[in-house]
Parts: structure tokens; sequence; C-alpha cells
């Protein structure tokens, strides 16, 4: 359900929440009016009105200190209030740390004192130096058993930890866990090496709703002497798709190359290896044939679809120019004489020539309302529009029309604003063998498609804008997220972000890229699932 930011004014405090609404509350969404002590925006309208909503909070009590909030946030979004309100409390409500750039946000104000979970020495130190009180609201204790597993000996460590391991069961471990994610802000892997159901559910319950990151938890196979992943794997593989489908963590097993040697054959005999290799040869083929010839009707389906669209967005513009003495095709035709008057009366390279976004627009939101754009990379099959849902799960498994397909489609991150695109754009797409999709993604990894400056240009048309980005980035990486934040704190992060991309590059590109940039990414698997293929591309100034 949609979420709203919600202040409520109690007194000398503004609390601020970020949540759904009630109908009742729904009323006042966006109108500067008090409810039950309370004003209710949505993102979009807060971050673009501060002024006015500051005016209208100091109108209704302009002797405010206090802030409190509720939860875990973008706390760019709340500073200036700080600063214009002469906040002297600042109240982190939520049982949980923050980012060190955020710690250095409530750091640039004028603030007395700070209320919050938990916060690391090297940043206590600088609130000391400016005067500010910090007091934290940890209670419970970690204990010595979980520090000396993670081979650390003090609290303060535990905040940066990526990755940790559970080698042993002890009492009081998951709260040790618990506590563990409440004060970490870095964490990305859980390693487990011991085993029973309500360790493992209980790990997999305490991440799943982190709202901040994705952990994955990693169950060690090589370690279990007493077969439980073996007499659990019915169990195990329905905690696996819980974790992929509904939660935001992932859950994997990896296997000792031992344990799949044995329990693949040893059941086997030479006769019946045999007779299992011709079957398997005989299911491949008949795979392979099943696969290829699906690969084949969904490509001339995608390829039909684009020329639909084409021919459409050719019509159109010919609607709007009188002074062209090509027919144009009426819905008053039959199917079939459409077909031959744009068959025989319209060259193909013509109506290429024509083609453009906006012509195309109304036509394709026909077809799917959650179209944002239209993609091309010069010199690939890569020629599709662009779809947004709420998640980015949805067009992974359907296709343009929101059939089920194993295609998918090509889609823009949930999170990115296609309007007026964020610091990082990111596009997503299969790597089809049929050459769908991404499939002709890799040829940018050509030597020869490189030499031709015209190739490392990327055409991005929306609905506001026709954008043209420069490649100046080309890599494959192993499974990681690090590439995938759309929005930046700070500018320092955004370099760190471009230095980054940049050094993985497998190749030198010339193209200049700063922190006032706005980037598009492409990011498509290689056919091994534990590797992607990502190009990033520079917006061109005075686009």
């Amino acid at each position: 359900m949609k979420e709203y930011i919600v202040l409520t004014i109690l007194n000398n405090t503004l609390i601020f929440n970020y949540r759904t609404i009630n109908d009742d509350e729904s009323v006042f969404i966006n109108k500067n009016s008090l409810y039950k002590d309370s004003l209710y925006y949505t993102l979009n309208k807060y971050k673009k009105n501060y002024k006015n909503i500051l005016e209208t909070i100091k109108n209704i009590n302009n002797d405010i200190n206090n802030i409190k909030i509720v939860r875990l946030m973008t706390f760019k979004y709340i500073i200036p209030y700080i600063n214009d309100l002469n906040i002297e409390n600042v109240i982190l409500e939520f049982n949980s740390s923050i980012s060190i750039s955020d710690y250095n946000l409530f750091l640039s104000t004028n603030i007395k004192n700070i209320y919050c979970y938990y916060m690391p020495s090297s940043i206590l130190n600088k609130f000391e130096d400016k005067k500010i009180n910090v007091f934290k609201t940890m209670q419970n204790e970690i204990s010595f058993d979980f520090l000396s597993q993670q081979d650390l000996f003090e609290i303060d460590t535990l905040y940066y930890k990526k990755v940790i391991k559970i080698t042993k069961e002890y009492l009081g471990l998951i709260k040790d866990l618990e506590e563990f994610l409440k004060i970490n802000y870095n964490l990305k892997a859980i390693h487990i090496y011991v085993y029973s159901k309500d360790l493992i559910e209980s790990v997999v319950n305490l991440v799943k709703n982190d709202e901040s990151r994705n952990v994955i938890v990693f169950l060690h196979q090589g370690y279990d002497k007493g077969n439980f992943i073996v007499n659990n794997f019915d169990w195990l593989k329905e905690l696996s798709d819980k974790c992929k489908e509904d939660y935001t963590c992932e859950f994997r097993i990896i296997y000792a190359n031992s344990f799949l040697k044995n329990n693949l054959f040893k059941q086997l005999t030479l006769n019946n290896l045999k007779l299992v290799s011709v079957l398997c040869i005989y299911v491949c083929v008949v795979c392979l044939l099943i696969v290829k010839a699906y690969d084949y009707i969904e490509k001339i389906s995608i390829d039909s679809l684009n020329n639909t669209l084409i021919n459409e967005s050719y019509a159109s513009s010919n609607t709007q120019d009188e002074s062209n003495n090509i027919p144009v095709v009426t819905e008053d035709l039959e199917l079939e004489d459409r077909d031959v008057l744009m068959e025989e009366e319209i060259p193909k390279e013509e109506i290429k020539s024509k083609y453009t976004f906006e012509n195309s627009l109304k036509s394709l939101k026909k077809i799917n309302k959650e179209t944002i754009g239209y993609l091309i990379v010069n010199n690939t099959n890569i020629s599709y529009p662009v779809v947004q849902h709420n998640d980015n799960n949805y067009y992974l498994k359907h296709d343009f029309y929101k059939n089920k397909n194993s295609m998918g489609w090509i889609y823009l991150d949930y999170r990115n604003d296609a309007k007026t695109l964020n610091d990082n754009n990111i596009i997503y797409g299969h790597s089809m063998l049929n050459g769908t999709m991404f499939g002709t993604l890799k040829k940018v990894l050509n030597s020869t498609w490189r030499k031709e400056k015209d190739n490392l240009i990327i055409s991005l048309d929306t609905e506001n804008n026709n954008y043209k980005f420069k490649i100046f980035s080309v890599y494959k990486v192993d499974y990681t997220t690090d590439y995938l934040k759309v929005k930046f704190d700070s500018k320092k992060e955004k370099e760190d972000f471009i230095k980054l991309i940049k050094s993985r590059s497998n190749y030198k590109f010339d193209t200049k890229v700063t922190a006032d940039d706005k980037i598009l990414t492409l990011s498509t698997c290689t056919g091994n699932n534990n590797k992607r293929l990502v190009v990033h591309a520079v917006l061109l100034k005075g686009e």
C-alpha cells in the first residue's frame, strides 16, 4: 500500500512519520489542513513545497523545539526543518542505527541534544566536539560468544561489519543477532555453519523485513555431518522460494563438491548410468527443440509488436503532416486491406525515418499504461518501449502485454523517476539467446562495435524529453547490488560511486563524468547466474 509523509504537531514537538493512512485521513492529503493534529503529504508534494509546509507548521505552532522521527528514512528531507525551526532536540525513535552520512547531516545543524539507539565512537566524538549531547537508548548487551565468532573484541566494530558467521549455537544467540542488526548498518551476508530449523527460521525472520538492505543468508552444506540438509530439503527449498518471492532477503545453500558427486552417482550402476545418459541426451534434444521453437515464436511476436508500433507512429505523423502524399491508414479499412496498403505503398526506410516516441506514445499506452519511454542501442536488436511497475519482479516474467512470459520485458527500476531522472537510472532486461530483449547487449564487449562512435550513444525517449547518453563503462561483475543505487546523499558519495564503476570497466573510455551528471545503467545476466553484464552511460550536456 502507498505510504505518505505524516507530520504531527503535539505541544512543542514535530513528529515525522512515513506510513499508510486510512480513508478519513486521505481526504486531507496535500491540503495543508490539520486533521487529528496532523498534516498529510505525498512524498513528491512534500519535497517540492518545503516553504509552504514550513509556513503552515509555524502558523500552527511557532514554538516547536523538538523533532521526533518515528521511522528510518532519508534525513535530508528533515534537516531544513531542523534549521529553520531552530530545533534543539532530535529524537530518533526507531531502534536501529543510521548511516555515517546521515549522522553527518545532523552534525551540520545547531541542535543541542540527539537521542538515538546507537552511535559508534568515531561519530560520537564528532558530536561531543560540537557540544551536542548524545543519549543512546540501546539497552541490551551483545555477548562475548557472538563477538568471538566474528573475531572481534569490541562492539563498535560491529557497526561496520558486512559479513558475519554463525559457527555454533548458544543460549541467547538469536537475541545477540537481533541486537547486532539494530546497531549494524552495512551487513550484506550471514554464513551459517550449524543446523537446526529453529535457528535457520529465526535468522531469516530477523532479516526478511529489514527495509534498509538486502541480506543474503548462506547455509554451508560442507559442515553438515548429520544430513540435516538432505532430510529437510523440501522445507529448505520452500524457505528459499519464499525469500525470493515475498521477502527482501535471499537464502542459498552452498554444497560441497564431494556431496554433489556422491549423492548424484552412488546409487547408479554402470548400466543404469548408460541408460540415464541416453535418456538425458534424448530429453535435452527434445527440450532444446522446444525451447528453440518457443524462442522463435516469441521473437516473431516481439518483432511484430515493434513493427506495429513503428507503423502506427508513422500513420500518426502523417495525420499531423497534411503535405505528405502517402495515404493514411484508417480504421475503416479491413485488416487485410490495411496490411496490403502499408506493404505496397510505404517504403520500410521511410517508416523508420518518421518514427518518433511522441507519435507512438499514445498507441503504446493503450496497450500498456505503464509505458514510460523507448530505448535504442545502436547496431543491436535493442529497440523497445520501456515499462515501469511498482516493483522489480513483475516484468521479469511478463511481456509488454502483461502476459506471463519467461522472456519478460525491458523495464526501469521502480525507484527511478522517469519524468525527471535520478542520479542513476537503471534499466533491466533478460539476455535472451534468440537476440531479443538485452540478448545483443554483449556487443558492447566487441572492439569493432566500440570503434563506431555512434554505437556509444544510447537513446532514451520519454514523455518529457529525448535523452542521449554516452557509454563510459562496460564490465562483467559477480552478483552484487552496489551499482544499483539510484540516489546519493552527498556529492562525495556519488563521486565514490563513479570512481567504483569506472574502475571496473574492461575498456578505457575518454568520456568525462562528474557528480553533477545523470547516469543510465543497463543491467542483464550473462548466462551465469552469479554474473551480470553492466553498461553505464552519462547524459550528454544539453540533452
